[in-house]
């Protein structure tokens, strides 16, 4: 969230590795510091940049009507620890409880939701689930399939969301391999990165390294052919049919478009394969590299070899 202060809408960001991990967020005249604690398989890229903030929503951290006093204290130490205001919710609805914030971190006694007035979103494996039990299984994911994933791979998941196909390649590469995801909402990084370090995936899995950016951003700095596959699965600018999580999400979810430029800069970080999801074909498709991905009982996924 922005900090009071001369430019207050560009923040500067600077991501130090370690557990807890201190991100340092630097603004002018004017600093503030915002510490996670990470666990589990999630661990933090490094990260240097700046960020316009200055059409993200403004985030606060509250708690349940019935929480319990362990949540409470939790939801004011998270709200420490992230940076954002905490907001005693007493007897209060969500409308009263937001005022000007757009969302609010809510810490219930089950779990964590991300709140609006309209909508709720957890952190979920969904479908994630059904796929990681199929791979458990021995059955071979369609993600699996079209990346040719193997163990040992490197992953660069440029839409992170909710993790889900992040979640997939991690078991696909092992612990030998690498998952990095990117998200650029800040309210849904956060909850996918408290969901991840929450989650215990196994000793099967690979850490998974969200980082907080612009994917094209991120990928412009990364070497020629440093991953072996970039997925990018953009939201469509249409719903389709989901379930209720995935309709929630929607309202965080970052509405760019794919474009060449994109594809692009993917093809050139990725050894082997760029996977990418579009409702229809662009005409700029052949010309870019991109074909149907073979296998796929849909023509939403979309391939093109790496190393360009």
């Amino acid at each position: 969230m922005p900090i009071p202060g001369p430019e207050s809408n560009f923040l500067w960001f600077r991501f130090v590795l370690g557990q807890p991990v201190v991100r340092e967020l630097e603004c002018k005249d004017v600093r503030s510091t915002l510490i996670f604690v990470t666990g589990g398989n999630v661990h933090t890229e490094v990260l240097s940049e700046q960020i316009d903030m200055s059409d993200d929503l403004q985030l606060i951290v509250t708690t349940s009507r019935l929480a319990q006093t362990t949540t409470r204290a939790l939801a004011r130490r998270k709200a420490t620890e992230w940076g954002f205001p905490y907001v005693e919710r007493s007897d209060r609805s969500m409308e009263l409880t937001l005022q000007d914030a757009g969302a609010a971190f809510v810490f219930r006694n089950d779990g964590l939701v991300l709140s609006t007035t309209q909508t709720q979103l957890r952190f979920e494996l969904g479908t994630a689930a059904l796929r990681l039990l199929s791979i458990a299984r021995g059955e071979r994911d369609w993600l699996v399939n079209v990346g040719e994933l193997v163990e040992g791979h490197r992953v660069f998941d440029a839409t992170l969301g909710l993790g889900r196909d992040a979640l997939v390649a991690a078991r696909a590469v092992g612990p030998g391999g690498e998952v990095v995801g990117v998200e650029s909402n800040l309210a849904l990084f956060t909850l996918v990165s408290e969901g991840l370090a929450s989650h215990d995936a196994g000793e099967e899995s690979t850490a998974i390294r969200p980082v907080f950016g612009d994917s094209r951003e991120v990928l412009s700095r990364e070497a020629d052919a440093s991953f072996d596959v970039v997925v990018i699965d953009p939201m469509f600018a249409l719903p389709g049919k989901s379930d209720g999580n995935f309709k929630a999400l929607r309202e965080f979810a970052d509405p760019t478009r794919l474009d060449p430029e994109w594809i692009r800069q993917a093809r050139r970080v990725a050894k082997r394969w760029v996977i990418a999801k579009a409702r229809y074909e662009e005409p700029w498709f052949n010309s870019e590299g991109l074909q149907p991905a073979p296998g796929m009982k849909t023509a939403r996924w979309w391939r093109a070899s790496g190393g360009a």
